[in-house]
């Protein structure tokens, strides 16, 4: 009877760290599926010469999932299935998360917002004008926006680095870095 009481004990102690565990390998597994469809297509685009675009599977939502195709010369962030070239599709986040995405480009001293992010043959990130000058940031947290979160955050030159804002006061959700 001891040990069942020493083993309910320690179970009901583990318990919320365990899921405090889990909530954030959940959180990390997202982001790194991010970072990883990012350095996919900077890398294709540099390979092949062409516009590579990583944008949602559902235009609008992406915890559906990460497709990223191969747009040629012409880049319009939206994957049309006639034209473009599928180069490899992210499954959908787990039930219960988030991902906002914010990317500003700087377009002669205005702002303009993309729903997409596009690499240039140089591996830079440009609007779908192939205007340079895109900055990005994923941020990833639960639907319930309690922590913990993770954020991707894609420079001009298309380098991306993850981050984690409760250690991090340059990880903000705002395409400015």
């Amino acid at each position: 009877m001891a040990t069942i009481t020493v083993a309910a004990v320690i179970l009901m102690l583990a318990g919320p760290s365990l899921n405090d565990f889990m909530r954030k390998q959940r959180v990390i597994t997202a982001v790194d599926s991010i970072t990883s469809a990012i350095g996919q297509a900077r890398s294709i685009a540099i390979a092949t010469n062409s516009y590579v675009t990583i944008a949602p599977v559902d235009k609008a939502n992406w915890i559906s999932g990460v497709q990223i195709f191969s747009e040629g010369q012409n880049p319009s962030g939206v994957y049309d299935k006639g034209v473009d070239k599928l180069l490899g599709q992210y499954d959908a986040m787990p039930a219960g998360m988030k991902v906002d995405f914010k990317s500003t480009a700087n377009i002669s001293g205005s702002t303009s917002s993309q729903t997409s992010l596009t690499y240039s043959p140089a591996g830079y990130t440009v609007t779908t004008g192939k205007v340079a000058q895109v900055n990005a940031t994923f941020m990833v947290t639960f639907a319930d926006s309690k922590p913990p979160s993770r954020g991707v955050i894609i420079n001009a030159l298309g380098r991306a680095r993850t981050c984690d804002p409760a250690v991090d006061s340059t990880c903000v959700a705002t395409a400015t870095q």
